[in-house]
């Protein structure tokens, strides 16, 4: 083998492929003792995208974003002494329940909803000094138990809790967090644009105690494409700029899951179509999506 292609980009993804599989293979191992929970949902995490970039295999990422949303729900049920609780491994259980349809990891850890910031999160090492992590997480949570259980109530809860994690939503907290300024400025373009997505989701559900009206639909539909289009414009221009390379965003993990939501809570989503082909919804694929799958 030549120099030269030794290093392609496909060989990358494919020692890196290799590398995670073995390590999945360790901390399945370690799981079956309660530990490792953490590192084999973000291993999972890493796997799925290097199988998107080499095979596109829709089952097979979707399978390891499921064992990675089981793994953090086995964490936050069972609260091993090596297990942190905190609102972002939190949302990351979530979103890849949500991505990968994960019903039996989704519904129990939708339901730690109630007291959220008081209850399931409070023993948190990270995260501990930023509100507005648990304010998403509250919110996320809410949002998607008023989807399962078709009722608008926990929506109206939710709403100020999507609201005041935008409100307390700080650009310091991201710059102390990550160094460079490019890498600050897309986390906290995602974080906001996660917070935006769940207000909207969440003010169409609450909105639904009478059938709405196409009109309705249509704006929220079209509100909920200027949020991605804003978001994964800002993730491209992140990629292309920075000099570090970042898998996990092979595929963006919170569009698909977010899509995913909308579609559930009845959003319209036609405008996906229009922009399959778009640079920057590469990182949204389609066949990721589950759109009119959901039970």
């Amino acid at each position: 083998m030549s120099k030269v292609s030794a290093y392609t980009p496909a060989n990358y993804d494919l020692r890196s492929l290799q590398h995670e599989r073995r390590m999945i293979a360790v901390y399945r191992q370690q799981a079956l003792r309660g530990a490792a929970l953490q590192p084999l949902a973000n291993a999972c995490w890493r796997a799925a995208s290097f199988e998107w970039a080499l095979y596109s295999d829709t089952p097979t990422v979707r399978e390891l974003w499921a064992e990675g949303a089981r793994a953090l729900a086995s964490g936050f049920s069972k609260r091993s002494a090596t297990f942190d609780p905190s609102p972002d491994q939190y949302t990351l259980c979530l979103h890849l329940a949500l991505a990968s349809d994960e019903h039996t990891a989704l519904a129990p850890v939708a339901r730690l909803a109630p007291n959220l910031r008081d209850g399931a999160l409070r023993e948190a090492r990270a995260f501990r000094h930023s509100r507005t992590h648990f304010h998403l997480a509250e919110a996320y949570a809410l949002t998607i138990l008023s989807v399962l259980a078709r009722r608008p109530h926990e929506a109206r809860l939710a709403l100020p809790a999507a609201e005041a994690a935008l409100a307390t939503d700080r650009s310091d907290w991201w710059e102390q967090q990550y160094p460079r300024p490019l890498e600050a400025a897309w986390y906290r373009s995602e974080h906001r644009a996660v917070c935006a997505a769940l207000r909207l989701i969440a003010l169409a559900l609450a909105d639904q105690g009478a059938p709405p009206t196409p009109f309705d639909r249509h704006a929220w539909g079209e509100e909920l494409a200027s949020i991605m289009d804003r978001a994964l414009d800002s993730l491209l221009a992140f990629v292309q700029s920075s000099p570090d390379h970042h898998p996990k965003l092979y595929v963006w993990l919170p569009g698909v899951a977010l899509c995913n939501l909308a579609a559930r809570a009845g959003l319209p989503l036609e405008w996906l179509a229009a922009r399959g082909e778009l640079p920057s919804y590469q990182r949204l694929p389609l066949p990721l999506l589950a759109l009119g799958e959901q039970r």
